[in-house]
């Protein structure tokens, strides 16, 4: 540096000043200096910093030009800067002006604001709803813009969406009401925006009626349809379009007619006691109301025989032909079996609308090498019953016919050998008290029925075929088994386990047929989780009782089938507990069944060749029954 030099020139200023300054997003400052001009014009000026106690350093100026004012950036925030200008000319330079300082100052950046669109709201329809926004705020300036958004719901009409409130009518919603969501926007003094969002839950009116025919919505069940309100049977169709109300094949004006409720499934009633069911007496377009006198069918008659040989397990009991003399028809017949001539102790009792005249004894109701005593009774239409036939006999074959040598209750070609330990117990079967196991004729399996409950005693076992089935819809994974309890010390049920060899499918259930009723599903059962065993509970008399009466013996053929062997035109399968037959169970029809919608002289001729009017051969054994030669049914 010459000194000397530089000090020849003049300075014909004496002030800077600071014209402005500014900072950048970057977080950097700027100073922009302004001084009066020299005069004459020096070639240029030269402008030096440094920064807090620091020295000039006059061999680098941040600036030089022949300007009076400069803009200085890059400046950091919060640190002091010291300025001062040179005029130069050549290589001359003046001295320092007057210095002047200058502190950037930190910037502030702003801060987005807070939006606040309210708490969620549940309010009725068509009420006025306000959505409250006033809640938002700006911590570091103020807020200038608000906007609300409908996000979800049924379509409204939003009033003064651009404020702090806006408002709208609640629309009309279903009977389980609507949702409705929104969203609101603040945006800042500084264009800053944040967004909030709320929930307002509409509910049903109890009060709107949308279709104005006086019903309140949440009550009409055609909220749109000012002509419809109610659907008494639930089918769709209103009741004032609906020619049935109550869904009970009776039409409502017939029922109206005749002062019978249109609203309540009343067909199985008798309104007048003639034992003909409102049902029947609308599809016979009689009057429901009147009972005319009714003569009940003539007494069965059975021609008395002489029993030649014994008759097997499953007899077929023959009746001759119905006759009613006011031409009713034949509604049910009624047969019982007993050990007593006086049928004090009944061994069977079933009312069935199928086997009019002619009846299958299920498998296991009679006992080998007993004697027994059966009669039947006709009822027509009218539930008019007619008196008993007379009594009739027979003694059914041995035990040892019947293929049970050793009398265990076992059939001997079904018995299994001493290693058969189907409950898993560790025991062998053939030693237990409570288990009596099988081969089965189906399958190839074993099957074990054990004793759950106490006071029951389990005395013998059966696999059964099912290919003589009228119904082959349902396919039996081992074929029926049918099995016989004694209920002892007054109990009227009894809970059995059903075991089988190998696990059924996932979804099998419990089957048993009747020809009243066709297949059941058998209710109350229980399917083990590794599917190797069903429980089920049984009820003396009820469904499941072959017998179909209380009398302390329960006989219950059933099987096992998976809901994917159901053939293609199976029909609806029952699961309730119900059938025409007196005490719930229905009959098991075997090899001799009479076909239940065969009532010609066909039947005899394909099921009982011998029958000749006074004598049926029964594979091992002989069935004194009498018949005719018109026909086993009517």
């Amino acid at each position: 540096m010459k000194l000397s030099t530089r000090s020849c020139l003049r300075i014909l200023f004496t002030s800077i000043a600071i014209f402005s300054f500014g900072a950048t997003l970057a977080y950097s400052a700027n100073v922009t200096l302004q001084w009066d001009a020299n005069d004459p014009a020096p070639e240029g000026y030269r402008v030096f910093a440094r920064e807090g106690s620091q020295s000039y350093n006059y061999d680098n100026p941040l600036w030089e030009n022949n300007l009076t004012t400069c803009t200085l950036t890059g400046l950091t925030e919060g640190v002091t800067y010291h300025f001062v200008v040179r005029a130069f000319d050549g290589g001359l330079e003046s001295a320092d002006s007057q210095e002047v300082s200058y502190t950037p100052a930190a910037v502030v950046l702003n801060q987005a604001p807070t939006a606040v669109a309210g708490q969620n709201q549940s309010v009725d329809e068509g009420t006025s709803v306000t959505l409250d926004g006033s809640g938002s705020g700006d911590t570091d300036g103020t807020i200038v813009g608000y906007q609300w958004v409908q996000t979800g719901g049924a379509g409204i009409s939003l009033n003064n969406a651009a404020s702090a409130q806006a408002s709208f009518t609640a629309p009309v919603v279903g009977i389980d009401g609507g949702t409705l969501t929104f969203s609101l926007t603040v945006t800042d003094d500084d264009g800053s925006s944040s967004a909030s969002t709320t929930t307002v839950s509409v509910l049903k009116s109890s009060s709107t009626d949308v279709d104005g025919d006086n019903v309140p919505d949440v009550l009409d069940l055609f909220p749109n349809d000012p002509t419809e309100w109610a659907d008494n049977d639930s089918d769709g169709t209103g009741n004032n379009q609906d020619p049935d109300d109550d869904n009970d094949g009776m039409t409502d004006v017939w029922e109206i007619t005749y002062g019978l409720d249109p609203l309540i499934n009343d067909s199985a009633l008798d309104a007048d006691g003639d034992g003909v069911t409102n049902l029947a007496e609308f599809q016979a377009d009689t009057n429901p109301t009147t009972a005319p006198a009714n003569i009940a069918p003539d007494a069965p008659v059975i021609d008395s025989v002489t029993q030649i040989e014994r008759v097997g397990l499953t007899p077929v009991l023959v009746s001759g032909l119905y006759f009613d003399a006011d031409n009713d028809d034949h509604f049910q017949s009624q047969w019982q079996i007993s050990t007593d001539s006086d049928f004090s102790t009944l061994i069977l009792d079933e009312t069935s609308e199928t086997q009019l005249t002619g009846y299958t004894v299920g498998e296991m109701v009679l006992d080998a090498d007993t004697v027994y005593y059966w009669r039947v009774k006709f009822i027509d239409a009218r539930n008019g019953a007619s008196d008993w036939s007379h009594t009739s006999t027979f003694t059914t074959i041995t035990a040892e016919s019947a293929g049970d040598a050793n009398i265990d209750g076992i059939p001997d070609a079904q018995a299994v050998d001493e290693s058969v330990d189907v409950n898993q117990n560790g025991e062998s079967d053939n030693g237990e008290d409570k288990i009596m196991s099988i081969n089965t004729v189906e399958g190839q399996a074993i099957v074990g029925v054990e004793i759950v409950s106490d006071d029951v005693a389990l005395v013998s076992i059966k696999s059964l075929p099912t290919d003589t089935i009228p119904d082959q819809s349902v396919k039996m994974e081992f074929g029926l088994v049918g099995f016989k309890l004694y209920l002892q010390n007054g109990v009227s049920n009894a809970s059995v386990k059903i075991h089988f060899s190998r696990p059924v499918a996932t979804d099998a259930r419990l089957y048993k047929y009747s020809a009243d009723a066709g297949w059941q599903i058998v209710p109350d059962t229980v399917l083990a989780a590794d599917r190797k065993s069903v429980m089920l509970f049984l009820e003396d008399g009820g469904m499941g009782d072959e017998d179909g009466i209380e009398n302390g013996v329960i006989v219950d053929p059933s099987g096992i089938a998976a809901a994917e062997s159901l053939a293609a035109d199976s029909a609806a399968l029952s699961t309730g507990g119900t059938s025409s037959s007196d005490g719930g169970g229905g009959c098991f029809i075997s090899a001799g069944t009479p076909d239940p919608d065969m009532r010609t002289l066909d039947f005899i001729s394909s099921k009982a060749v011998l029958l000749l009017g006074i004598i049926l051969v029964l594979g091992a054994g002989t069935l004194f029954a009498a018949a005719f030669p018109a026909g086993i049914n009517e």
